[in-house]
């Protein structure tokens, strides 16, 4: 599924309406189809409280109370400025229509708010950009507090709907109907927490409205994921699977390593090699004796009989780390660059197109020399930018993990926060790594891998609250 921008998810409005689709039809057509989303996903309901700002969003509440009120519930319509303000001609005549069946919208009353079975947050949309008034972040905090059931239309209020930040706060959201396109926000950084379970409703206006829009990046939806990994033929050998050279380990670092080893294993990688310090060596081979571990003067020879080289597992800014790097720039074959070698990479920029970058946040803001927050503020303008000064295919990692190309990023939507543990980012390069090995494109093996990646971690967390790295390295043999 295709992601657009607010920016072009008014151009697509505005095409839509050029094409026929009157303002006032779009925001019946919201309404309603929020309403039937509601019916469905909160049976039990009598009771709604519409929470109304005074823009478009407002007037799909408007849309909801009418629908809801038709279809016999209880229903009171809270607003937040005067009657007077609502801005737009579209939410003014709705208004009209709530008046005429007595359902002209009150103040906000958290005490009425708080009696209903469900409550419709219509206060904002899709519009913000700019920091929360202290008034409307009091209404969302009181909203919140009551622990109530609530149904988002278009975007929870108080969340960017292009970064997934929030401004302050954001409404608490069990499920998100959001309306003409889906947006970036809502399954990146903070934006799955609040929005819930996402609906998308395109209310039926014409294909050629979206035409012109090149959207902003794509959905990975979990039924477009490897169902496993690759069956293999009785015939087979590991010959035909690749060879990987996992390169790292510095003092105190050993396990990461051996966690991007073992994945890499795991993953289907024919032969995983391992190039560490020569009194590390054994104890890799005591962890996994699949794999074969070397000190690094074998670093040269090793990488040339290698189909793919992962690098920076526990390496530091010091000499020794700093030699394994440079060697591994010197070749040519495809890598995976992980954790201190980005650092190392952060200190003296290359761009290359034969590898794939897999920064979390902090890596990121260290490669670009901005902070972590602003990374975290703009996730896909971050990822762009890494790639613009990098090449190759960039993962950043994170809530809604994105992967760029150069051409075409996309969003992974799913995982789980059981994940978030130390060592995850070891055995997602490591997956990688055996992919590429195995002949899939850096793309592509970026592609699988954090999918794979997130597939297994939510099968483990529907066992476990918290996942370690090592549980998951073994998760993924079971695909």
């Amino acid at each position: 599924m295709n992601l657009y921008s607010v920016a072009q998810t008014k151009i697509i409005e505005k095409n839509a309406m050029n094409m026929g689709c009157s303002g006032l039809l779009l925001m019946k057509r919201a309404g309603y189809r929020a309403f039937n989303i509601a019916q469905h996903s909160f049976p039990e309901v009598k009771r709604v409280y519409v929470l109304c700002g005074a823009g478009n969003n407002g007037g799909d509440g408007f849309a909801f109370a009418q629908y809801a009120y038709l279809a016999g519930w209880q229903v009171d319509v809270g607003l937040v400025v005067s009657p007077a303000q609502v801005k737009t001609s579209e939410s003014v005549a709705l208004l009209s229509e709530l008046a005429a069946l007595g359902l002209m919208p009150k103040p906000y009353d958290p005490q009425l708010c708080a009696q209903a079975d469900l409550i419709v947050d219509a206060l904002l949309g899709i519009g913000l950009a700019a920091t929360l008034s202290s008034d409307m972040l009091s209404i969302i905090a009181s909203i919140n507090a009551f622990a109530k059931p609530v149904l988002a239309l278009d975007v929870p209020s108080g969340l960017n709907a292009d970064t997934g930040m929030h401004h302050g706060d954001a409404i608490n959201a069990q499920r998100t109907v959001t309306f003409l396109t889906h947006k970036p926000g809502l399954v990146s950084a903070d934006g799955p927490d609040y929005a819930g379970i996402v609906n998308v409703e395109s209310l039926d206006v014409p294909k050629e409205a979206f035409e012109a829009v090149r959207p902003v990046s794509k959905l990975l939806h979990v039924e477009n994921a490897p169902k496993g990994l690759t069956a293999r033929k009785k015939n087979a050998h590991k010959g035909l699977f690749g060879q990987a050279l996992i390169v790292g380990g510095d003092e105190g670092m050993l396990g990461s390593v051996m966690l991007a080893a073992q994945t890499c294993a795991y993953a289907g990688a024919g032969v995983v090699r391992v190039v560490t310090h020569a009194d590390y060596a054994p104890l890799v081979t005591l962890k996994c004796p699949e794999v074969m571990a070397y000190s690094d003067r074998n670093l040269t020879d090793l990488i040339e009989r290698s189909s793919v080289v992962a690098v920076g597992f526990g390496l530091s800014n010091n000499a020794w780390s700093n030699n394994l790097w440079r060697q591994v720039l010197l070749s040519d074959k495809p890598k995976v660059v992980d954790a201190g070698a980005l650092r190392m990479l952060a200190s003296q920029p290359v761009f290359r197109e034969d590898w794939v970058l897999t920064p979390h946040p902090g890596e990121a803001a260290a490669l670009l020399g901005i902070t972590t927050k602003a990374v975290q503020q703009d996730r896909l303008a971050a990822v762009v930018a890494l790639q613009e000064k990098f090449g190759g295919v960039v993962v950043l990692k994170g809530n809604g993990t994105l992967v760029y190309d150069g051409t075409e990023a996309q969003i992974c939507d799913f995982g789980d926060g059981a994940v978030s543990t130390a060592g995850m980012g070891d055995v997602l390069a490591g997956m990688i790594a055996a992919l590429v090995a195995q002949g899939l494109s850096l793309n592509e093996a970026a592609v699988q891998g954090v999918m794979l990646h997130a597939r297994a971690g939510e099968r483990l967390a529907e066992r476990n609250a918290v996942v370690m790295a090592s549980e998951l390295a073994a998760e993924v043999s079971h695909y």
